[in-house]
């Protein structure tokens, strides 16, 4: 290995580890990765599943911080009925922002096509504790979780 790609590993390792993303690493800017996502969104919305996983994954990799990437994955995921791919996806945008309800619901749905219950059940409870009751959307996903729990049965709430 020559000088210069050792001093570019070691420059890299050390924005890494004081928390930079490959974006910025390797200097994209966010409007560059919002061209791909439009374009992953397009494929998603006509059906092209394929080609708009490749556009999220790519996201996810250079932007691993990004709440939307995450659930886009994991959307694209789910639809392609990759449902334990999915939910390590949709639990990724849910830890980055907890008071998102879409992600726990829809790993809620995918559990549910698994036929895991009792942590569709788990999903259903997150949803519940960490959305704001105050929102809109915090209102419309609890109203889903409501039917979820329906679907679930209580017995898989019981502590």
């Amino acid at each position: 290995m020559d000088k210069i790609t050792e001093e570019k590993i070691a420059e890299a390792a050390k924005s890494f580890a004081s928390g930079a993303t490959l974006k910025e690493v390797r200097g994209i800017t966010n409007d560059e990765l919002e061209a791909v996502y439009s374009f992953g969104f397009g494929y998603y919305n006509t059906g092209r599943f394929e080609d708009a996983q490749k556009l999220f994954e790519f996201l996810v990799l250079f932007d691993h911080l990004n709440t939307k990437y995450w659930f886009a994955l994991g959307a694209v995921q789910q639809a392609r009925k990759d449902f334990q791919k999915a939910i390590a996806s949709y639990g990724y945008s849910s830890f980055l922002d907890l008071e998102n309800p879409k992600p726990q619901f829809h790993a809620a749905e995918c559990y549910l096509a698994l036929g895991d219950k009792a942590n569709a059940a788990s999903a259903v409870m997150a949803l519940e504790h960490y959305c704001p009751e105050n929102t809109d959307l915090g209102r419309e996903y609890r109203a889903k979780a409501a039917e979820l729990r329906k679907m679930i049965g209580e017995k898989e709430f019981e502590v």
